[in-house]
């Protein structure tokens, strides 16, 4: 490399670096794949009066599946793709495309996804497995996001039901009792919010299969891994509605 360019090509890889780890979201770095390293989540802190519960809020899950982690994510992809330039990799083309992808997938928007799906996968049937396994990891991180909303929310419930009964006997002030339920609010508000971002995120993924239906490709495999999606959302959407009608009933005189 020459010398007089050596310096300024660092500063920049550094910036990119810098720019990545700041803006890089939906639980992995550009540059890591699905599901390896990162060290898995840290132990959530207490619920902070009027915030949702962190075992909602800080998971990997539920930032991958929340809009402002798709946004931090795009914003990791273009710091991924300037890295593929200065980098200097056997192919570039191949290394910005990996850069936008992993880890963002159907999040950047489903035309994107189209456009960057077709342009590394010429074959329809390479590409079409790609995508499923996409959906298909997009829906086990959905289970375990289910899997967490639904161990707070049997939380919630039983409190909800103590709650009751306190109020009832006259064993809780009012205060208290606010304060309980200003939680249990601030969680069902968010899950609430959460279930939006899922069901964008099923559409997109709608959208992506019938644009390769359009163009003439079998999507049987594709739409049963959506449907799967579909189902777990309308049951997480099922519990959400079933713990607010339980909240909608405690009234505090």
């Amino acid at each position: 490399m020459n010398k007089v360019f050596a310096f300024p090509q660092r500063r920049a890889m550094a910036l990119a670096i810098g720019i990545s780890l700041t803006l890089g979201g939906c639980a992995n770095s550009p540059y890591s794949l699905p599901n390896m390293g990162g060290g898995g989540s840290p132990a959530p802190a207490q619920q902070a009066a009027g915030s949702a519960d962190p075992r909602l809020t800080q998971t990997d899950e539920a930032r991958f599946f929340s809009k402002s982690g798709w946004q931090a994510c795009a914003g990791g992809a273009i710091a991924g793709a300037l890295l593929c330039q200065l980098g200097n990799p056997s192919d570039k083309k191949d290394c910005m495309l990996k850069a936008a992808l992993v880890g963002c997938g159907v999040a950047m928007g489903a035309n994107y996804y189209l456009d960057q799906r077709r342009a590394e996968y010429s074959n329809t049937e390479q590409r079409l497995d790609a995508m499923i396994n996409d959906v298909r990891e997009d829906n086990r991180k959905l289970a375990s996001l289910t899997q967490t909303a639904r161990t707070v929310m049997a939380e919630d419930r039983a409190q909800m039901a103590q709650l009751q009964k306190d109020i009832a006997a006259q064993k809780v002030q009012k205060a208290q009792a606010q304060q309980q339920l200003a939680e249990i609010d601030a969680n069902t508000k968010y899950l609430q919010k959460t279930l939006a971002d899922l069901k964008s995120r099923e559409q997109q993924w709608r959208e992506v299969a019938a644009s390769e239906s359009a163009s003439g490709a079998r999507v049987d495999t594709l739409n049963a891994e959506i449907n799967t999606m579909q189902k777990q959302i309308a049951s997480l959407e099922s519990e959400i509605d079933s713990l607010f009608q339980q909240r909608s009933a405690i009234k505090i005189g």
